[in-house]
């Protein structure tokens, strides 16, 4: 099988790049036949022209020149490069030339993790050779040599790491108690009707029970054609017993549903009583909604029971943490952690060995299957003293988000 780099170099040019190159070089030429012409011009002018022609005359031929060398670019970019590095290898003789794996050893060397540079911890690949799985390879250039050896693809040439123990959260029935939310408040709101057919048997003054409808739809107005989209227009459409008749638009309640939904509720119901009549053959139809406050003071507890519902599903939520303290963002080698919510790990804290000599404090280790969450330094000092009393004790660590650090609540296993 013919190596990768030298089958590159053989392919011909795609026909792209030689319309590029075509244009490059046309573009070179004009520009050299314009110098030219600039000197000549100058020639039947006057002393003052000469010069003139000459300074233009040298623009235009450099950036001739500019154009040749980017035609040679687009031409053979592989050449360029491979020209690059060896005039690093010339000044720097510790520099090693391979082009064929220089882009997987480069990954490899860095390493990735959720799409952040973690030295030593390398995202996990389902296609990584089984016989290579939970194999620690420092050496990332050695491991790209062994893989061109044995015909392996050059995609392995990475460094493979253990990966953390993620604890996954229990299913609990709780959540099913929110299926439905019932959205209520001291404001009036008017629902525009659409279709009366469906409530014109409600009763003046009754309050009755109508839901919003998350399903995409479209309505259609009997009094003027006028037609309303899930999606595409504002406000959120509502049935009564199954059959939509009109859309509310209040701006405060309709974000308030959205934040009832995306909290995780399937259905939203609403408290609906008729008043009269718009016109002949349309009921007159207001909801009770929540006004700015009252829809902040929902929201807020509805926020603190998702965290207890979290907390209850990694069993967290009647037993005080061991230790709490926050790391920064940028001393956090592990997976990324959501804007929201919790990651569970089960972690161990190390006390590494201090240098021969140093009279600096030990460093603590966080780890979690082998791979170094965190490492934590007397000069982040809460977080140290919490993490001493850690050190060799089986833990249960909830990490969650806090601005531009992440706090960690360990628990004793």
């Amino acid at each position: 099988m013919m190596p990768e780099g030298k089958h590159r170099n053989g392919q011909k040019a795609s026909t792209p790049r030689i319309i590029g190159i075509i244009i490059f070089r046309i573009l070179a030429v004009g520009a050299w036949l314009f110098a030219l012409l600039f000197i000549i011009a100058g020639f039947q002018v006057n002393l003052l022209g000469v010069i003139f022609g000459v300074i233009v005359a040298a623009v235009l031929a450099f950036v001739g020149l500019v154009l040749w060398v980017i035609g040679d670019m687009v031409k053979d970019p592989g050449k360029i490069r491979a020209e690059r590095l060896a005039a690093q290898a010339a000044k720097d003789p510790g520099i090693v030339i391979d082009t064929d794996n220089e882009h997987e050893r480069q990954r490899a060397s860095n390493g990735r993790w959720d799409g952040r540079a973690n030295p030593g911890h390398a995202q996990p690949n389902d296609e990584t050779s089984p016989a290579l799985a939970g194999v620690e390879v420092e050496d990332g250039e050695a491991l790209a040599s062994a893989h061109r050896e044995t015909g392996q693809s050059s995609t392995l040439a990475r460094t493979i790491s253990p990966s953390p123990i993620i604890i996954p959260p229990k299913t609990l029935s709780v959540s099913a108690t929110r299926e439905t939310e019932t959205v209520s408040g001291s404001y009036p709101a008017t629902i525009y009707v659409y279709d009366p057919r469906p409530i014109l048997k409600l009763k003046e003054g009754r309050a009755e029970k109508i839901s919003v409808v998350t399903r995409p739809i479209t309505l259609k107005s009997r009094l003027n054609g006028r037609q309303w989209r899930s999606g595409v227009d504002d406000g959120y459409a509502v049935e009564y017993k199954g059959k939509p008749f009109g859309v509310l638009f209040n701006h405060i309640a309709v974000i308030h549903i959205r934040a009832i939904l995306e909290s995780g509720a399937k259905n939203v119901e609403l408290v609906a009583m008729r008043q009269g009549w718009y016109q002949t053959g349309v009921p007159e139809i207001y909801v009770m909604v929540p006004t700015l406050e009252e829809a902040k003071e929902s929201e807020t507890g509805n926020a603190s029971l998702k965290e207890y519902e979290q907390r209850q599903a990694y069993g967290a939520d009647v037993v005080a943490a061991t230790a709490i303290f926050r790391v920064s963002e940028n001393n956090w080698n592990g997976p990324r952690i959501p804007d929201e919510g919790f990651i569970a790990f089960e972690a161990t804290v190390e006390q590494l060995p201090v240098p021969e000599g140093s009279q600096a404090k030990p460093h603590f280790a966080l780890k979690s299957g082998g791979v170094l969450l965190s490492e934590i330094t007397a000069r982040s000092t809460a977080a140290y003293f919490a993490s001493e009393p850690l050190v060799g004790k089986r833990l249960k660590i909830l990490v969650s988000r806090y601005y531009t650090s992440l706090t960690i609540e360990a628990y004793e296993i």
